[in-house]
């Protein structure tokens, strides 16, 4: 009965830990000075959710769609379930009739194994019309799926780590990837958990925007 109660007790814990650990990085704020005369993008840039799990399920994206939006850009989120690729996949093929028979088109941005499973839908499916540009965050891992070439405009964006993880962190980001599984999910750093490289990252996916911005432009 001890080893019960026992056990029951570090579960609450666990979850608690997890809980309070993501509401307090759902409350950082970045602090940063705007980039002038940036040329903005004609149509929206829409960031998908990856993988989540109890560890890392709240404001996937951390700062980095606040600093574009900011900066002028129109910004939206696509909130897919947290696992099952099926049901994943789906979601985003659901929303992309919709938004194509509305003639709304987007620029996405989205992590690792949610590229794959787009590449997974492309395969499946005529290339939807809302769909304008696909821009991918990786922290490097090498491909294990080996994805086919996607039929619209696609970059990867690699930030990889380049800060020691503190303990805590170290410890969530693998707790993460563990239930997570079977996705191989980006480090947390990657997609800005940890505001000292965070920040660096988002500039390098302002300069993407102002990319797509310019094609934007130049097709009309």
């Amino acid at each position: 009965m001890f080893i019960l109660i026992y056990s029951l007790v570090i579960a609450v814990l666990i979850v608690a830990a997890a809980i309070l650990a993501n509401k307090a990085r759902s409350r950082q704020e970045w602090t940063f000075e705007l980039k002038p005369n940036c040329l903005l993008t004609r149509y929206p840039l829409l960031f998908v959710t990856g993988p989540r799990s109890l560890f890392y399920f709240s404001n996937y994206w951390n700062q980095y769609p606040v600093v574009l939006a900011e900066h002028g850009y129109e910004v939206f989120t696509l909130h897919l379930p947290w696992s099952k690729p099926t049901l994943r996949i789906q979601k985003m093929q659901d929303f992309f009739q919709v938004q194509s028979e509305l003639g709304r088109k987007f620029h996405l941005v989205v992590d690792s194994p949610t590229y794959s499973e787009v590449g997974l839908l492309l395969l499946t499916s005529p290339l939807p019309t809302a769909l304008v540009s696909l821009t991918e965050v990786s922290d490097g891992t090498p491909r294990t799926d080996n994805p086919s070439r996607l039929p619209l405009p696609s970059r990867t964006l690699d930030f990889p780590a380049k800060t020691a993880d503190a303990t805590f962190l170290k410890l969530i980001n693998e707790a993460h990837r563990l239930l997570a599984r079977p996705y191989r999910t980006p480090s947390l750093e990657c997609l800005g958990a940890v505001p000292e490289t965070g920040l660096q990252n988002a500039w390098s996916l302002l300069t993407r925007a102002q990319e797509l911005a310019e094609t934007d432009l130049i097709e009309g």
